[in-house]
């Protein structure tokens, strides 16, 4: 009986932290063929060729403090989506209390920081009344403040998002970190900014 063919799954994007991660695995869709893979996740950014350095480790980062919600949080259960915005009441946003824009602009800062258990995000999904949950390719469990924007991994600041919403919500992120990079733009402004209302935002920079 002849041997059956070994069936391999590409991952999705999001089963990575960052696009450097994927480009370290190759094994996820090159839509456009130019050799860089999930070009929409977040930075450090690889060109073709290029290899990454390896993440900071847990120890080697400063203290970044408690998580300090953006807004109250008056609602566990019963969030909804309006639009591709959350539900304020459940997730204001958060941030790291000690965050410094010196540490956001480290390459590998965000992939050292993120921490986001599979039962926080079944909760997420529990509280926005969700039974079935994203794969990746059709949405994810997003932080409000990106960790490139020095939110934190608290619930108050977890939603969860469908696509194409994520692949412009990464964009605008992607944008407001080299602004807060380059100087023009606050940390602390960014924070506010994408947590008040993302999609305002991002037509005010994108159209």
């Amino acid at each position: 009986m002849p041997a059956l063919p070994v069936v391999v799954h590409a991952a999705v994007c999001a089963d990575f932290p960052n696009q450097a991660a994927a480009q370290r695995a190759h094994n996820t869709r090159d839509g456009d063929g130019d050799g860089i893979y999930c070009e929409d996740l977040p930075c450090p950014c690889l060109k073709p060729g290029q290899h990454s350095k390896p993440a900071p480790s847990s120890q080697a980062l400063p203290a970044l403090g408690r998580s300090i919600a953006l807004g109250a949080v008056t609602r566990f259960s019963g969030c909804h989506v309006r639009g591709e915005l959350p539900d304020h009441a459940c997730t204001p946003g958060a941030r790291f209390a000690k965050v410094t824009k010196a540490e956001v602009c480290t390459p590998g800062y965000s992939s050292a920081v993120r921490n986001v258990s599979s039962s926080t995000k079944d909760a997420v999904y529990t509280a926005y009344g969700m039974t079935r949950h994203f794969n990746g390719s059709n949405g994810e469990v997003d932080h409000l403040v990106s960790l490139e924007l020095g939110g934190s991994n608290a619930r108050s600041n977890l939603f969860p998002e469908a696509a194409p919403g994520s692949h412009e919500k990464d964009r605008l992120e992607n944008e407001l970190h080299a602004e807060v990079c380059s100087g023009s733009l606050r940390l602390r402004a960014a924070q506010r900014l994408i947590a008040t209302n993302w999609v305002a935002a991002f037509r005010a920079r994108f159209g």
